[in-house]
């Protein structure tokens, strides 16, 4: 039941407005290196592995996490906006499968979104290839160790960010939320206390010289997805349907 149920809301969103900024969001990043790389160049051969990281840090610190907000906000609002939570439990299924399958769309948003990414710097390292640019050793970058770090330290946001989306019938609320957690990000993650702080495990996951911070990050953030899942699939079960 619970893959149908994740069918049904693929189906849902093919023309969707958070399918659309599943493409803008990492694109605003990319277009934005793009044209600072430009501005800055001086000559001689582009530092290739900053490039790659100046655009995982830019999506890590800032954008990442309001694409979360935005993605189950929209995901969920709409459900909220139509109505449609009561008649979707008319159904035989439960809240919680729902609740899941809803969980489930979310990620499947944000791994689109990180692969997204990472194909748009690609494309654009091809055009400053055809600009006359060097593009040798463009890709000698561990991008996908930085695609799966991005995807698996983002858990914890968006287990915070569904729970939310899902409760509050207002798609201001998840979004400000995601406002204010983000604006903590640069202050808390040069502090000993980022790990408290689940919206930063991104940014030290991708950005951290030391490999032991980003396996420690990476571990925080199964650890801290996991409990925020079984809190908020427990939560879900006991209140059924009521909705704020």
């Amino acid at each position: 039941m619970i893959f149908k149920l994740i069918q049904l809301e693929i189906l849902k969103v093919r023309r969707s407005l958070a399918l659309l900024m599943m493409l803008l969001c990492p694109l605003m990043v990319t277009v934005l290196c793009f044209f600072i790389q430009l501005k800055n160049h001086k000559g001689g051969p582009i530092r290739w592995e900053m490039y790659w990281m100046g655009n995982t840090a830019i999506w890590g610190y800032f954008m990442l996490p309001l694409f979360i907000a935005l993605a189950t906000g929209l995901l969920n609002g709409n459900e909220h906006r139509n109505s449609t939570w009561r008649l979707m439990l008319t159904l035989p299924i439960t809240a919680r499968q729902l609740f899941l399958a809803k969980c489930v769309l979310a990620l499947i948003f944000v791994i689109g979104a990180n692969l997204a990414l990472f194909a748009q710097i690609a494309v654009s390292i091809g055009i400053f290839g055809l600009a006359g640019f060097s593009t040798e050793q463009a890709f000698q970058y561990d991008f996908v160790r930085s695609f799966l770090l991005a995807s698996v330290c983002s858990l914890p946001i968006v287990m915070v960010q569904h729970w939310i989306s899902w409760r509050v019938q207002n798609i201001v609320a998840p979004l400000a939320l995601g406002v204010v957690a983000t604006m903590g990000i640069m202050q808390i993650g040069q502090s000993k206390d980022w790990v408290y702080y689940p919206w930063t495990y991104v940014m030290m996951a991708l950005n951290s010289k030391a490999p032991d911070i980003a396996a420690r990050a990476t571990t925080l953030s199964c650890l801290v997805a996991g409990v925020l899942l079984i809190i908020a699939t427990y939560w879900v079960g006991r209140k059924g349907a009521e909705f704020q």
